[in-house]
């Protein structure tokens, strides 16, 4: 405890040597007022402490040596000047004192006007020295204290107040020396009393505010102008004497009011003190109210209700939507629409009136909002109905039996591609698509909503399809062969261009060839014909027509081209060869003797006999080698029967009728014949079909003639016309 306490000392007396260290300004302590004249005893003390040794210095140069801190003289002009010290034990050093002296070598006159000034006066001061100098300045005392701020010898104080009533001096100072005039007193009194406020004790609203300012005065010389504020806001200024503030009373008008009386030419104003002025409300602020949530058709009421005081008279109330009055003043308080439309929505508010005075109030706004119906579930339908025919238009209808418009349709193709979308105030829109292709083919449903229905409602799928009219049949074989061999299989496809959903029907030689044979059929599609093993029986000109069939039973058909078929010669020889072998023993022998006879007559020839009717040849016939015209000098064109199913066809049939002398192939001689069979026997010649000639060939002189056209196929020909037969 003994440590700490020394230690606690020695921090004091650390503290004291750092606060001397730093030094303290020399203190006047004589005389008390500071102002020091000639002949006057000046005391100055360094520090605090009388017992130590000091030091002074005057203008930095040392005076006097003095062992207690306080330096004693009496001064005269050359007394003044800056005066610091240095004192030891403890070591102290004494910051620098300028020190003035007051002389009285020199005379300073001091006038005010008015020194008996009325308040908010102008008071004028002038400090005056017998002669000017250029070095030096002048100060301003009032009651002793030096005024901040003021160095010249004029100083006004403009607006007098009572603070300003006061001694004042003023003086002149060069270097170390200073000259005071004599002290003058100034006083300040009031010029007229305060104003006071006088308005009625219970005002309500409607009724006339009235407010009055007052101020009092001996002088009747003195007019007065009146300002009046409201919660130190102006209402009024500058107003003429017996100025009444007058207006009509709101609840606005409640609050702190004061006035202020402004003396005319005087500038003199004083202010009144401040009164509280309550305005009392004739009825409440009204407030709206719907009667809840409303939807197309049904009523809308809207009611104004406000709270008033009952000795009031009565109020008339005006109703407004987006700004626009409903109805005129009526005693009514409440707005009604029977049947509410959606343009009945929007913001409400009413305005009530009192009858007897200026007073109008307002609610605030309500927004009324009048619900749309919502939609029904939209019903999609395809006019003129489903199958439309490829190029022409179609319509798809999206309606809704219920629901409040505007409403908002969106068309849809799977998978959920938007292809349309349209606002509308109709219960049904159309979309129209024109000139269908088989793209447009697929299922559609529309959505419909509006404002009350969210998400929207969907209809049933429905289902578009496209007919694409059947076009550019054409017959072909699978084998691309038009002469087939005994027991091999022909295919034959009718191929189409375009059609939607066709139906195949098939010909043979201009007959319709159903699939209840055991000998051939047609596929699934029905666009294939199959002959499992060919026959002679199965050869001939073949044709099909593809039919669809559109809207309202209307049919498109298309035929193909006629293709022919036959049995190869080789093959037909061959069995007929099986069947009459020991016939042809005996007709073979025949025939070499007369082959021989023949060639004794007409020399030797390079052609080979034609078969002949009854028999078959045991050979096929080189490809180099063709038939004589000659031999088809009977040919028989046969028509089809059944003109209106193929009018511009003709199906023929060839066959050759056997002559009495038959020309010998090779030979063009007309005496080089040989005696035949019986004039009315027939027979049937099958020769490969050659797509290649054309048919005008078989009108040709060269045909008639016979010179060196192969005229051993034969074709469907066009019907000629009876002028150009």
């Amino acid at each position: 405890m003994k440590s700490i306490g020394l230690f606690q000392i020695f921090l004091h007396l650390l503290f004291q040597r750092t606060r001397q260290a730093h030094g303290i300004e020399p203190q006047i302590i004589c005389p008390r007022n500071s102002v020091i004249q000639e002949g006057d005893t000046l005391k100055l003390q360094c520090g605090y402490s009388g017992k130590r040794h000091c030091y002074w210095y005057k203008n930095n140069r040392y005076v006097k040596y003095t062992d207690t801190s306080i330096y004693e003289m009496v001064v005269d002009r050359q007394s003044g000047g800056i005066y610091r010290c240095h004192c030891y034990s403890p070591n102290q050093r004494c910051d620098s004192m300028k020190v003035v002296i007051t002389a009285t070598d020199m005379k300073v006159s001091l006038q005010i006007e008015p020194r008996a000034a009325l308040r908010s006066e102008k008071i004028h001061m002038k400090c005056e020295i017998p002669r000017p100098r250029r070095r030096g300045s002048f100060f301003w005392l009032k009651n002793g204290n030096v005024m901040s701020g003021s160095f010249e010898p004029k100083k006004t104080i403009l607006l007098a107040e009572k603070t300003d009533e006061a001694q004042y001096r003023c003086g002149f100072e060069f270097g170390y020396s200073q000259w005071l005039s004599p002290a003058v007193n100034v006083t300040v009194t009031e010029l007229f009393s305060k104003p006071e406020l006088k308005s009625e004790t219970e005002i309500f609203e409607g009724e006339y505010l009235s407010v009055e300012c007052i101020a009092k005065t001996d002088d009747s010389g003195i007019h007065f102008q009146y300002s009046f504020w409201k919660n130190n806001e102006t209402l009024a200024v500058n107003q003429v004497q017996h100025f009444v503030l007058k207006k009509p009373a709101s609840l606005n008008d409640s609050g702190l009011y004061h006035c202020e009386a402004n003396a005319l030419h005087r500038g003199v104003g004083k202010k009144s003190e401040v009164m509280h002025i309550s305005v009392e409300e004739a009825f409440s602020k009204p407030t709206l109210s719907d009667n809840g949530q409303v939807f197309v058709g049904q009523q809308l009421k809207v009611t104004c209700e406000v709270k008033r005081n009952p000795s009031r008279s009565s109020l008339r109330y005006v109703f407004f939507r987006k700004g626009q009055a409903l109805n005129s003043p009526s005693i009514g308080k409440s707005y009604i629409v029977a049947h509410a439309q959606l343009e009945d929505s929007g913001t409400y508010l009413c305005e009530v009136m009192k009858t007897e005075s200026s007073v109008t109030k307002r609610s605030d706004g309500i927004s009324v909002k009048i619900h749309p119906n919502p939609v029904s579930t939209p019903q999609l339908t395809i006019n003129p109905g489903n199958g439309i025919i490829e190029g022409e238009t179609a319509w798809l209808s999206c309606s809704v039996p219920s629901g409040t418009p505007p409403i908002k349709y969106h068309f849809h193709k799977e998978p959920s591609v938007e292809i349309y979308q349209h606002i509308s105030n109709l219960t049904s829109i159309t979309y129209e698509i024109g000139n269908v292709i088989i793209y447009d083919e697929g299922s559609y449903y529309c959505m419909a909503g509006n404002q009350a229905t969210d998400p929207p409602l969907q209809s049933d799928h429905i289902v578009l399809s496209v007919i694409v009219p059947v076009v550019g049949a054409s017959l072909v074989s699978k084998d691309n062969l038009t002469v087939i061999a005994a027991g091999d299989c022909l295919v034959l496809q009718c191929q189409l261009k375009k059609g939607t959903a066709p139906r195949f029907l098939w010909y043979r030689d201009n007959l319709p060839l159903t699939n209840n044979s055991e000998s051939y059929h047609f596929n699934d599609e029905g666009n294939e014909f199959v002959v499992h093993s060919f026959e002679a029986h199965h050869g001939g000109r073949y044709q099909c027509v593809a039919i669809n069939r559109g809207i309202d039973e209307m049919m498109f058909n298309t035929t193909s081209n006629y293709f022919e078929v036959a049995l190869s010669v080789r093959s037909y020889s061959t069995e007929v060869a099986a069947s009459v072998f020991p016939l042809l023993l005996i007709t073979g022998v025949i025939a070499v003797i007369g082959f021989k006879l023949r060639q004794k007559k007409q020399g030797n020839s390079s052609k080979v006999l034609q078969p002949q009717c009854g028999a078959t040849e045991t050979r096929s016939q080189p490809a180099s080698q063709e038939l004589s015209p000659a031999n088809f000098e009977f040919a028989v064109i046969g028509s089809f029967p059944n003109i209106e199913f193929a009018p511009n066809l003709v199906y023929s049939v060839v066959t050759t009728q056997k002559s009495k002398t038959a020309d010998i192939g090779g030979v063009s001689s007309e005496d080089r014949r040989i005696s035949t069979g019986e004039p009315n026997d027939y027979c049937i010649i099958y020769a490969t079909l050659n797509h290649k000639k054309v048919t005008e060939r078989l009108d040709t002189t060269e045909m008639e003639d016979g010179s060196g056209a192969d005229t051993n196929v034969y074709e469907n020909l066009p019907r000629r016309e009876e002028n150009e037969k």
